[in-house]
């Protein structure tokens, strides 16, 4: 028996057990995307379980319980491509709108998977109870990978949301299935597969529960603290920077008026408005209570022209449909490190921009006090 693979399963089923555990007392960055993690873990205990079996069934090479045997690896082969399929749910949009595209491979494998127990065509067992592998053995493990390069084809696809730091970690957690496969082709015995999976796992699980610290938890996009780790960057930089600056007029009226609950809403869609206008360009900040910036590296003023238009666009839009109405003021400005002292220079030219922005909106007599004063101070 391989005492060795069965530790390492066992391991792997109880990091993931934990790991559920502490998604369900805490949802990671939104309550849908620790369901599709939860799931996902779930069904790699499911497969970790199974292979336990199977390694324990095999060390007795038992001629009856065959065909138990071969239920058990038709079962594991059957779901193998399923995990990398359900984690694409966690960036891709576009699978319900494109169902048959990504469900045709994993309704091919299902077809084979099921097929095998009669013909042997993934694996089969001789006479003496021993495993083989069959001709197509190589079938699931292609698919998987093939929903597993859409997986991190969508993560790259959404680099904008994370730092350097974050990129090369998701690198080096997702490159550890990668090279359990590579290993397990060229060891049958050296069960290593999904003990790896459940290891990314694990790390992914960390991964968001530390990405949560960087968000904003009323509007969902990024915090002060990103915002101000993002600055540092961009100030040693040599890249054009477009610095946005925003302000969600009248909260303390939506707050006094309609309570604190209307306030949160009023700010979810402001952030949701800001985030969906500069999501090609840029990345979206809630930097104070009613503040928000978003940072646009190597974008042009017609770029940011564009995004504000949308922006406007979406604000329409919104208040047509929602009892609150959304008004926001802003302001840009753009950072060149060759021309200006500092980034927050630029951040200071932005806000008095907004503030300029404010007084044309509200009209010099509806502006308030501590608005004037603070835009005095800017110039």
């Amino acid at each position: 028996m391989n005492v060795g693979s069965i530790s390492s399963d066992v391991i792997g089923i109880a990091a993931l057990f934990f790991t559920i555990n502490l998604a369900k007392r805490n949802a990671v960055v939104d309550v849908y995307k620790t369901k599709i993690y939860i799931l996902a873990s779930t069904i790699t205990i499911i497969i970790l379980s199974l292979e336990i079996m199977d390694i324990w069934g095999q060390s007795l090479q038992n001629v009856e319980h065959i065909w138990l045997y071969k239920l058990e690896n038709v079962v594991g082969f059957l779901l193998t491509p399923v995990v990398p399929f359900v984690l694409l749910y966690l960036y891709n949009n576009d699978i319900n709108n494109n169902k048959i595209f990504y469900s045709f491979p994993l309704l091919l494998n299902s077809v084979i998977s099921i097929a095998t127990y009669k013909t042997g065509w993934i694996f089969y067992f001789d006479q003496a109870a021993a495993y083989h592998r069959g001709s197509l053995f190589a079938i699931p493990i292609v698919i998987g990978f093939f929903y597993y390069i859409l997986f991190m084809i969508s993560i790259l696809r959404n680099d904008s949301k994370y730092d350097r730091d974050d990129m090369l970690f998701l690198k080096y957690v997702f490159f550890m299935p990668v090279l359990g496969v590579s290993l397990q082709l060229q060891f049958i015995d050296f069960h290593i597969v999904w003990p790896s999976v459940a290891l990314s796992l694990l790390l992914y699980y960390i991964f968001l529960r530390e990405l949560q610290f960087k968000y904003d938890v009323i509007s969902g996009i990024m915090n002060r603290k990103a915002f101000e780790r993002e600055m540092e960057i961009y100030d040693n930089k040599d890249n054009v920077v477009a610095v946005v600056v925003l302000d969600l007029n009248d909260l303390k009226q939506i707050n006094d008026s309609k309570g604190h609950h209307a306030g949160d809403k009023a700010i979810l869609i402001s952030a949701t408005v800001l985030q969906e206008s500069f999501e090609k360009i840029g990345k979206a900040y809630r930097i104070g209570g009613d503040e928000f910036c978003a940072l646009c590296e190597g974008a042009s003023e017609e770029d940011v022209t564009e995004s504000l238009i949308k922006l406007e666009k979406l604000l329409l839009e919104v208040n047509n449909i929602h009892d609150i109405k959304i008004e926001l003021a802003y302001g840009c400005a753009f950072y060149i490190k060759e021309e200006d002292n500092s980034i927050y220079e630029t951040f200071k030219c932005a806000d008095r921009r907004m503030y300029e922005h404010k007084a044309k909106l509200k009209g010099l007599y509806g502006r308030r006090v501590d608005d004037m004063k603070r835009a005095s101070y800017n110039q």
